[in-house]
């Protein structure tokens, strides 16, 4: 990838460059300009021309600023990747299936054409012949910022190595003091102690087989019983069936007796209102003569 600075945008033009076009057209009125301008209009102008001067050498700086931080970050990501993969490159330049990819790299990065760092471990450290001293800096800084890295998972490879020898050997006196030393002894006391309750429970079982026989026996007597029981229940349940029997036909005696009883005092009941009913009428039939009664007696006065 290339990378071309583009040149500074050009600033505002000047006032007098844009003012020299209408000056060259009216000539009479530059002479009257000229005779009419002062000393402070000039230093105005300066004063402007100094301020443009300074934007653009800003911009200046600033441009070369960032082409400088631009080509310090590519010539170290160009470097430690050439130093990362220069072996690779190195081993396989000679295989046919890698020239195509070789020949890419070798575009890409011209200095790789020269002889590469890695044709034996002695000289795995010294710096190629292509490398220019003028970027020999970002090539050492790379290498370093390389070393440091190893040098680094060199000393945690260590400690973890350490950490896990340790761990190791902590294991292996745990195992000797708890399993070899007490807890196989323990084991073997208790598989004997097993053993001597397994014999009991084994006697224990044979009584309990012994005892189950003599309840099995039992249990025949017991069903015999039962069977028994069930035939005395089955005359006990036809006796009372013939009992319920009975039992309804009285009970079917006495609805229609109630029955009676109830059409009975029915009319009793139907007695008791006309009796009532005649009464009542007997009651207004007297209240209906004694009225009369009083009125004949207002006339007779009258």
């Amino acid at each position: 990838m290339m990378f071309r600075a583009h040149p500074p945008a050009a600033g505002p033009r000047p006032r007098s460059a844009a003012s020299a076009t209408p000056a060259r057209q009216h000539k009479g009125g530059e002479g009257r300009s000229k005779r009419c301008r002062s000393p402070c209009n000039d230093e105005l102008r300066y004063k402007e021309l100094q301020r443009h001067k300074q934007n653009l050498q800003q911009r200046v700086r600033q441009q070369v600023e960032v082409l400088a931080g631009l080509e310090e970050s590519i010539l170290d990501f160009y470097y430690t990747h050439t130093i990362r993969y220069e072996p690779l490159l190195q081993q396989h330049a000679s295989s046919p299936s890698t020239s195509a990819l070789s020949d890419d790299v070798i575009k890409l990065f011209p200095e790789l054409s020269g002889p590469l760092v890695g044709g034996d471990d002695s000289a795995a450290g010294r710096a190629p012949s292509a490398v220019p001293s003028k970027t020999r800096y970002y090539y050492d800084s790379a290498l370093m910022r390389l070393y440091r890295e190893a040098a680094i998972q060199e000393r945690d490879l260590a400690q973890l190595y350490a950490g896990e020898e340790a761990k190791v050997t902590a294991t292996e006196r745990q195992i000797q003091n708890d399993i070899i030393d007490g807890a196989l002894a323990s084991q073997l006391s208790t598989e004997r102690d097993a053993r001597e309750a397994l014999s009991k429970l084994q006697a224990a079982l044979a009584t309990l087989q012994s005892k189950c026989s003599e309840r099995e026996a039992s249990i025949g007597d017991v069903e015999a019983t039962i069977e028994a029981t069930e035939k005395a229940v089955e005359a006990c349940t036809k006796r009372k069936a013939l009992l319920e029997a009975k039992k309804q036909e009285q009970m079917d005696n006495a609805e229609k007796i109630k029955e009676e009883v109830a059409v009975f005092r029915r009319s009793v009941e139907a007695a008791a209102r006309e009796l009532e009913k005649r009464t009542r009428n007997n009651q207004s039939l007297e209240e209906e003569i004694a009225r009369r009664k009083a009125l004949l007696r207002r006339r007779r006065k009258e």
